[in-house]
């Protein structure tokens, strides 16, 4: 019976765990192609990110912008939810792109959690260049296994949205619910009385 009991709690406390890491989480991008500081020797056709969770569908919520040097928008139209994979937001790239540095920055409202997310990531056309495909791979997921050295995030690449103390707030206050949760079941479960 003590066994069923602390079974019972080891559940309990992966369940608020998940729903604790589910509440930290945004629709950032986990993969980017091209990568974060790939070098590029050809134009790429187009920037693709998948995000961490579904975006929301409305209307400029979900964009990415390529600035060049300049900080002039390259893009020759919006950014794309990928019908068929609500993860996936492309945009499209000119096939004249001129070599340079271009700075990817992104926007997402999850259709998770309502968060707002932003960030950029950085890439550059060198026709001469050594080809490097940078870090595609941003993020992993938090119960899916750690994230490798190689591959963390940058700072950048994972920036909040203008709410970022909000989010905090939620995330400490759903803490703060498993934790009580957790502990009453646990009270309850271990036999009180006993």
């Amino acid at each position: 019976m003590r066994a069923l009991r602390l079974a019972a709690g080891a559940v309990g406390a992966v369940l608020a765990l998940a729903a604790v890491a589910s509440a930290a989480a945004h629709a950032e991008p986990v993969r980017a192609t091209p990568g974060d500081g790939a070098v590029v020797t050809s134009p790429p056709p187009e920037i693709v990110l998948t995000m961490s969770q579904d975006l929301a569908r409305q209307a400029g919520a979900n964009d990415i912008e390529v600035l060049d040097a300049a900080g002039s928008d390259v893009t020759p139209g919006t950014a794309a939810i990928d019908p068929a994979d609500r993860r996936r937001l492309s945009v499209a790239l000119p096939a004249d792109l001129a070599p340079g540095e271009y700075v990817v920055r992104w926007k997402t409202l999850s259709a998770e959690d309502g968060d707002p997310a932003s960030g950029e990531l950085r890439f550059r056309y060198d026709p001469a260049g050594t080809p490097n495909p940078g870090r595609e791979v941003l993020k992993e997921s938090v119960l899916g296994g750690a994230t490798p050295a190689a591959a963390a995030p940058a700072p950048s690449a994972v920036g909040g949205g203008s709410d970022g103390d909000t989010s905090w707030v939620l995330v400490a206050a759903v803490a703060g619910a498993a934790l009580v949760i957790g502990a009453g079941g646990m009270y309850l479960l271990t036999g009180k009385g006993e």
